[in-house]
């Protein structure tokens, strides 16, 4: 070999071998450096989910169910309820002037006479003497009610000593009620005041009325106050006898804004309702006037056509979250 020449050393196979076993070790030692940082950022990407499940939610607000109608205008009325019997305005029993039997009804039960009309004949107990028959005329115009005799029956003046009347009339075209009204509502009642009359016979309807008659004086035995209503009649449908449910409208405000009744909550000496904005009860404190039961009058505090919470009030506090039925 000439002296220019260089010379490269040649790895020998114990070399190569050392090597390689060197690279060897020097990928297992990074694969296992890779498997413990994945291993601790799985570690604590685990706790960290683990922790956050741990954590309690705050509860979701409760939503409460509520029922509404609008704050209008309305009349109002305070009102008494009574009961009693229909009577014709004017009722008179008739006798006869004269003994004897019934022997004709020239009218019958139910038909109108005028007054000073022949209603009944009468034959006298002595026929040898040859009466005429005796005639029972109306003392007022009205309708027949009842005969409380029946054809061939005897019939004996009233004097001296009573019996049985002949037949009864009424006027028919106004009929009378008779109420008795306890100590509490006295001061309530005046001379002229509007009636409601209803009976069973005409369910759904009532009769209009007015107080007449106010008795001066409480009877000492009941405690209770004979007071005489007035009502129309004029198509003779009320018919003395009927048992009747009575209205005695004692104050009436008229054009009052009302909600209903159970829309108003007493809280202590206070009264309030529940209005709603944004979604949210919103307490109002109101000031109340009458009330007929379904009814209140709202003098203060509320404003007409405002959305006033009327079921699922009761409990309800200001703020609370509403969501309204139906909508």
């Amino acid at each position: 070999m000439g002296l220019g020449s260089e010379r490269f050393a040649v790895p020998t196979n114990n070399e190569r071998r050392l090597r390689k076993e060197g690279e060897l070790k020097g990928k297992i030692v990074v694969f296992i450096l890779v498997i413990l940082v994945v291993g601790l950022l799985s570690y604590r990407l685990v706790k960290y989910n683990l922790a956050k499940r741990n954590v309690e939610e705050p509860p979701a607000e409760k939503v409460t169910s509520v029922k509404v109608l609008p704050a209008n205008r309305g009349n109002i009325e305070q009102v008494i309820f009574l009961n009693g019997d229909i009577h014709g305005l004017r009722e008179v029993d008739v006798y006869t002037r004269v003994s004897g039997k019934l022997v004709k009804k020239v009218k019958e039960e139910g038909e109108n006479v005028k007054k000073d009309e022949l209603v009944a004949l009468i034959d006298r107990d002595e026929p040898a003497l040859g009466f005429t028959k005796a005639e029972v005329r109306a003392p007022i115009s009205g309708t027949i009610i009842r005969y409380y005799v029946d054809i061939g029956d005897s019939v004996i003046p009233q004097e001296p000593m009573p019996q049985e009347p002949v037949f009864n009339i009424a006027y028919m075209d106004k009929v009378k009620t008779v109420v008795n009204v306890g100590e509490k509502d006295i001061s309530k009642l005046r001379e002229g005041e509007k009636v409601r009359v209803s009976v069973d016979a005409y369910p759904g309807e009532s009769f209009p009325g007015r107080v007449v008659k106010v008795a001066p004086a409480v009877d000492p035995r009941s405690r209770k106050l004979k007071v005489e209503l007035e009502i129309e009649n004029k198509d003779h449908r009320l018919k003395p006898g009927m048992f009747a449910d009575v209205e005695i409208v004692y104050n009436e405000h008229k054009n009052s804004l009302v909600v209903p009744t159970i829309a108003v909550l007493e809280r202590g000496e206070r009264k309030v309702l529940f209005t709603i904005e944004d979604g949210r009860a919103q307490l109002r404190e109101v000031k109340t006037g009458v009330s007929d039961g379904e009814k209140i009058e709202i003098i203060e505090g509320l404003k007409e056509g405002e959305t006033v919470i009327v079921e699922g009030n009761f409990g309800l506090s200001d703020g609370a979250r509403v969501e309204v039925e139906g909508m």
